[in-house]
Parts: C-alpha cells; sequence; structure tokens
C-alpha cells in the first residue's frame, strides 16, 4: 500500500483524523481567502489612481485644457476641472464638457439637489447635463464636477501649476499597511492551521512510531503525512479560492481615504493568485512534514510517549538580540528614512516572542508546582513544566494580537496630536494666495459678489513676508492692520489705539534698527523680490495670548512699509463668514467670484489629516478583531487537542476518582497563567515598541497615555480562558467512555 492510500484510509476510518483534516482544511481556508484579499490591495490602490488620473490640470496635445482646484462642502472635498476645447475620451476619462455645460458625480447631483442653490449649486455656473460614471471616479463617493468654458479662456500656464490637485500619487501608507497585514494576519492564520493539524497528534505521533517500527522508512513516513496534509491543504485552498470572491465586495465596503472602492479593484492578478495558491498548501505541508523529527529519529520514544526535553535559558538571549536590532533599525529608519531594516527588527521582536514563551511557561509551571497545593493548580503547574511548549503553543496567537494591539494603542491617540497647525489665521477663515499685482481686483470681486448673495463675511487683504533683523534672525509676519488682524487671525492683538506698531511674541526682543522685510515671491516664479526697510525705533507691542506655534509670527502695521510692498510678491485675501449659517453662501460666492480658485481653510487642511486617523483607526480595529478571532479559535482548537492528546492520563484521573469539575479548573489554570504572563509582556513590549516608533516623528513628539492600553491585555487573558472552557464537553465525554478505548 502506497502513503497515499494509506494517508486516504485512515481519513475514512478515523473519525478524529477526519476531524483534524477537516479544522485544518477550514483553516488553510481562511488564512489563503484573507492572504488573497489582502495580497490584491497594491492592485486595487493603483487602480484607483488609474481611474482617477485624469482628474488633474493638463495641458491636452490636442489643446484641450483642464485647471483642477479643490472645494469643500459641509467636511467634504470637491474636484473641480474648468475644462476647454475638445477632448475625446481616454481610458477612464470622460468626454470635456461644452462651453456652459456641467458634468457632475452622482453623489455631488445628489447634493445640488438636496441643498439651496446659493449654498452649492450656483458655484458650478451652467448647465448641468449629465453625471459621470462610477468608473472615472477615484471612488463611487467622490464629489467631482465638469465646468465647460469657451476655448481661450482658460490659462494653460495655470493648468500645468494644478497638477495632481484630484488624483493623488501612489497611495504608500496602504500598500505598507497591506504588507504588515499580511503578517500579522498570516501569522495567527497558520498558528490556527497548525492547531488543527495538531488536534490528534499524540495519536498521529504513536501510529507513525508503529509503522516505523513495523519496518516502514523514513522515507514512507513523511509520504503519508506528505499525502494526509495534502489532501486537507488542497481543500482548504480551493475552499479559500472561492471565498476570496464574496470577500472582495465586503472589503469594497471598507472606507479608505475618502470614499469606499469597486469589487473590481479587489481582482487578484494571475501572479498573485498562484503564488497564494502554491505557497500556502506548500507551508501546510512543510509544517507537517518538520513536526516529524521525533517519529523519523526515535520512533521508540514517541511511541511511548516520553517527555520532552525542557527549553533551555539559551532562549532568554532572545529578547537583548530582537532589542539590539530593533534599536538598529529605528535608528535606520530616524537617518535614512527607510523601514526595510525597522520592518525586519519589528518581525525578530514577534518571533523572539515565541524563542522565549515556551521557557517562561515551563519557569512558571515549576514554580506553581513546587509552592503551590491546591490539586488544580498543581495539575496545571505539572502540565506546563513537562510540556511548556504546548502549553505555550495555545496562547502564541493570542500574544501577538495583545502586542500587535497595545501598539497600536499606544501610535494612535499620540498621531492624533499631529492633527491641526496650518496657517495664523482662525479657524473659520477662508484664505487664497494671489500674486499681488491682482489682489486689488480679486479683492473687489469678492466683495461684490458677496454682496449681491447676501452672505455676510469679512474681506482683509494681507501681504506675507518675512522680517530681518540687524542680528542675523527672521520672523514669519504678515502687513495688516490692527482690526482686520483682531477679525482674521488667531494672535490676540489686544488694544489698537496709538502709533503703527510691530506687534510680536511677548519673549521677543527686536533691535531698534536695522529691521529689513522681503515679500514672499509669488509661486511658480523664481523673481526674487526687493526688501524695503523699516524707520528706526519702531513701537513694538506684545501680542497677548500667543498660540506656541506661532510663537516667531510677527504682526506689521501697513503704515510702517512702502506702498509699492503691495505691488510684488504675494498677497493673501482671507475672508472670514460672519456665521457658521453663512459659510457655505460664502464658499459658493468665492467660487462665483473666482470660479476655480482653490480656498484653504483649517477643516480642508485638517480634513486628509482626519481622514487618515479615521482609515488607521478603522484599520486597526478591523484587523484587531480577525487576529483576536484567529488567535481564540486557535487557542480553543489547541485546548480540544490536549485534552485528546491526554485522554489516557484524564481516563485514569476520573477512574481514580477526580472530579471532572477539578479537571476543568486546571484546564483553564494552565491556559490563563500563561497567558496573563505572556499578554503582560506583550503590552509591555508592544507599549515600548510604540512609543520607540513615536521618535521618528520628533522627539518633542507627545506620547498619549490612556487607559485603554491595558484593554488588549485584560481581553487576550479572557480570550484564553473562554478557550479553554471549550474543551469541557470533550473532557465530559471521556468521562463516560471505558478507559481501555486507548
Amino acid at each position: 500500500m502506497n502513503p497515499v492510500q494509506l494517508a486516504l484510509r485512515v481519513l475514512r476510518v478515523d473519525s478524529r483524523s477526519r476531524l483534524s483534516a477537516v479544522l485544518t482544511a477550514a483553516g488553510v481556508a481562511v488564512a489563503t481567502a484573507l492572504i488573497l484579499f489582502l495580497a490584491t490591495l497594491p492592485n486595487a490602490t493603483d487602480a484607483r489612481m488609474e481611474r482617477a488620473s485624469w482628474q488633474r490640470g493638463a495641458v491636452d496635445p490636442s489643446g484641450a485644457i483642464s485647471v483642477a482646484s479643490q472645494d469643500f462642502f459641509q467636511n467634504e472635498r470637491i474636484i473641480r476641472l474648468d475644462v476647454s476645447g475638445d477632448r475625446a475620451p481616454v481610458g477612464s476619462a470622460p468626454h470635456f464638457p461644452r462651453p456652459g455645460e456641467v458634468l457632475l458625480s452622482p453623489r455631488l447631483a445628489e447634493l445640488t439637489e438636496k441643498y439651496p442653490r446659493e449654498e452649492l449649486a450656483n458655484r458650478f455656473a451652467g448647465q448641468v447635463v449629465g453625471v459621470l460614471d462610477e468608473t472615472s471616479l477615484k471612488f463611487p463617493e467622490q464629489l467631482v464636477a465638469l465646468v465647460g468654458h469657451p476655448p481661450g479662456t482658460l490659462d494653460a500656464a495655470k493648468a500645468e501649476e494644478s497638477g495632481w490637485v484630484a488624483a493623488g500619487t501612489d497611495d504608500f501608507l496602504l500598500k505598507f499597511l497591506a504588507g504588515v497585514g499580511i503578517v500579522l494576519l498570516a501569522i495567527p492564520s497558520l498558528v490556527l492551521v497548525a492547531s488543527a493539524a495538531r488536534l490528534t497528534a499524540a495519536r498521529r505521533e504513536r501510529r507513525l512510531a508503529a509503522l516505523r517500527l513495523a519496518g516502514a522508512t523514513p522515507g514512507q513516513v513523511v509520504g503519508t503525512v506528505t499525502a494526509e496534509t495534502t489532501v486537507a491543504a488542497v481543500a482548504g485552498t480551493v475552499v479559500g479560492l472561492v471565498l476570496s470572491w464574496p470577500l472582495r465586495y465586503l472589503g469594497a465596503q471598507i472606507p479608505w481615504g475618502g470614499g469606499t472602492w469597486l469589487p473590481g479593484d479587489f481582482t487578484p492578478s494571475l501572479p498573485t493568485l498562484v503564488a497564494v495558491a502554491v505557497v500556502i498548501p506548500l507551508l501546510v505541508v512543510l509544517a507537517a512534514v518538520l513536526g516529524l523529527r521525533r517519529v523519523v529519529r526515535a520512533p521508540v520514544g514517541a511511541a511511548m510517549s516520553q517527555s520532552r526535553k525542557a527549553p533551555k535559558a539559551w532562549r532568554l538571549l532572545a529578547l537583548p538580540a530582537a532589542a539590539g536590532f530593533f534599536a538598529f533599525g529605528l535608528y535606520t529608519a530616524d537617518e535614512t528614512g527607510g523601514l526595510t531594516f525597522l520592518l525586519a527588527a519589528l518581525a525578530a521582536v514577534l518571533v523572539s516572542a515565541s524563542v522565549v514563551g515556551p521557557w517562561f511557561t515551563g519557569a512558571l509551571g515549576k514554580l506553581f508546582a513546587t509552592v503551590w497545593r491546591r490539586p488544580a493548580m498543581l495539575l496545571a503547574g505539572r502540565r506546563l513544566r513537562s510540556d511548556p511548549k504546548a502549553a505555550y503553543r495555545s496562547v502564541s496567537g493570542i500574544v501577538l494580537a495583545v502586542f500587535v494591539g497595545s501598539m497600536a494603542l499606544t501610535l494612535l491617540p499620540s498621531f492624533e496630536t499631529f492633527a491641526g497647525g496650518g496657517r495664523s489665521f482662525k479657524d473659520s477663515v477662508l484664505y487664497l494666495d494671489v500674486p499681488a499685482a491682482q489682489a486689488a481686483d480679486q479683492q473687489n470681486r469678492i466683495v461684490d459678489e458677496l454682496d449681491r448673495s447676501g452672505a455676510k463675511a469679512t474681506v482683509v487683504r494681507a501681504e506675507p513676508v518675512a522680517l530681518d533683523t540687524s542680528e542675523g534672525a527672521t520672523y514669519a509676519g504678515l502687513v495688516i492692520s490692527c482690526p482686520d488682524a483682531a477679525a482674521v487671525t488667531r494672535m490676540a492683538v489686544g488694544w489698537c489705539a496709538g502709533p503703527p506698531a510691530i506687534r510680536v511674541d511677548p519673549g521677543t526682543q527686536l533691535p531698534p534698527s536695522g529691521l529689513r522685510v522681503s515679500p514672499i515671491p509669488e509661486s511658480g516664479t523664481a523673481e526674487v523680490p526687493p526688501e524695503f526697510g523699516l524707520p528706526a525705533n519702531v513701537v513694538t507691542r506684545p501680542l497677548g495670548g500667543q498660540d506656541p506655534e506661532l510663537s516667531d509670527s510677527v504682526l506689521i502695521d501697513p503704515a510702517l512699509v512702502p506702498g509699492e510692498i503691495g505691488n510684488t510678491g504675494e498677497s493673501t485675501l482671507a475672508v472670514n463668514p460672519a456665521t457658521d449659517a453663512d459659510r457655505e453662501k460664502v464658499r459658493t460666492a468665492l467660487g462665483m467670484a473666482l470660479p476655480g480658485a482653490s480656498f484653504n481653510s483649517h477643516e480642508l487642511r485638517l480634513e486628509g489629516q482626519q481622514t487618515m486617523l479615521s482609515d488607521l483607526k478603522r484599520v486597526t480595529a478591523i484587523g484587531l478583531s480577525l487576529t483576536a478571532l484567529l488567535a481564540g479559535s486557535s487557542a480553543a482548537i489547541t485546548a480540544a487537542s490536549s485534552v485528546v492528546d491526554r485522554r489516557r492520563t484524564f481516563g485514569a484521573l476520573i477512574a481514580a476518582g477526580t472530579p471532572v469539575r477539578m479537571l476543568g479548573r486546571a484546564l483553564r489554570t494552565e491556559a490563563a497563567l500563561p497567558a496573563l504572563v505572556a499578554t503582560l509582556g506583550a503590552g509591555a513590549g508592544g507599549i515600548a515598541v510604540g512609543m520607540s516608533m513615536l521618535t521618528l516623528f520628533g522627539s518633542d513628539t507627545p506620547v498619549v497615555i490612556s487607559g485603554w492600553l491595558f484593554t488588549p491585555v485584560a481581553i487576550g487573558v479572557a480570550v484564553a480562558v473562554l478557550a479553554a472552557s471549550t474543551s469541557g464537553p470533550m473532557l465530559r465525554r471521556i468521562s463516560t467512555e471505558p478507559i481501555t478505548d486507548e
């Protein structure tokens, strides 16, 4: 009988082997579906970028022009393209509308119908002649407007400058997270597979050892296990490939970067499909074959179920080695910006946990078996001491989940402190940088349109400059009157009466003479504006309640500088709506006064940061949930397999009068003890790694410590105990079977 026939015969007649094969196939199916989905994320991001590649400012060889700009409506970004010329569709790009016509994305069309015209629709002067197909949008919910103009009315230079306003560039963050996700989900998935494969490990070892003692060669033993495992691995892989199809529809509903996906984005390439379909079964079979070393080398010991050697103390060296490697990876990332060594170091930290975990488990078992006298604790301690590798195996997936959860809960609250910042204007202000020579005309157009529409707002013009002192110091400044500064800036100017003055941070001392101001050069030009000297003995006044991030900013009264400064460099137009209720009306008025102009604002600057933080939180929650689910499943299967492996021992104890309830407490204890120690260590390690990684964002980055940091540890221990409790039915079943069955 060849190995394949023998393996099929075993699966046909042995119900426990069939159960192990079914669970192994289920684990392989889960691992295949998840890993294949994650492996398609890089292709999905590329598909998004390709669809949105037309949403940029450009001059087409045919003469068609598109000027890209950004707008904002109720916390949602709008991509606007003012277009002229006759450009035929290319790829996902739509046909340009004719002059006076407008194309809107489906969701933007819905919003224009839902809200008053003066709040949104009037921004796109023209007749809406259709909606864009979702295959031409970055994501289905994207807000995009194409506004047609007569030929010759758009500036080609401005079109080139607007560049990749909408489509952006390669989504490196998501591709990076996809790689991390493959590692973090592949490990617990493979642990689940290994746990299922070991459900009948002791029984299989005795069977294979008997074959070896009966004269079977090592090759025949290996071939039998290979065939038995291949059946389960291949079946699970096929099921996983089938499951990946509906999984992509579920994944398409997970928002990223402001919107969801198209299901077709997650279509894997043929090389990816083949790689996943081949590599995962090979890894499963290889793991099963490597587990046969004991049977092949010492069949007598395996048949007699002799105890394994205790882990050696040299395993503890893995901790300082991993810590040193992580420090090196952190240093390399800080110095060069490369992440290769840092990611490798993170992997080494995770591997070090599986190296030192069995030693700590054995030491813990020895401690409790020596000093404790309660029966359940003694039984648990003996188990941890006699087979620490198997005891730790049940919580290895949970350790990974706790480590990742603690690291994420350290990083994310600290990342939230990065949000904010920006210019010196109030949060409610809308501002636009324009050439100084055009500022007066554009300011008048804004004021006229606000009056016509009835929207109430303050319109201020300021000149951004650099203030240089004779001592070599440079400060960022605004040439603006005191009342205007009080209306639009975040700086507390105080009392405006008195002679013209320079207003500075209370801790700043300016010399009495030698002060010079330099206008900021106009964007996109190489021309350097001239410097202007300020009078000697200029009055300086302190700014009250200064924002710390504006400590190097100054306000300069226009009366102190020559009038020519308003004709060179760049000017800033700042518009402050009177109330929040007027905000959308003011935005619409600005869009009508200066079509295609991208007014910046506090919420627009925050939108990208907040979107990224929300995405990271969502992805972290999903990843940790999946990791915890996989880890809990593997722990439950491992707990069940430990009962199956010790059927003789438990049967003898029950026959000797040991209560089943006491054995159940012992099982829960032997799961809780290593889980508590391991998850505490994993939690501390995750916090330490997270705090260390924050140094990459600056030595002054605040570390936000939250009480939620201890949540992963508590959940990890609870999952381990709950998983151990699932072995109760199998333990009760053993109590009803004759001991002679084994």
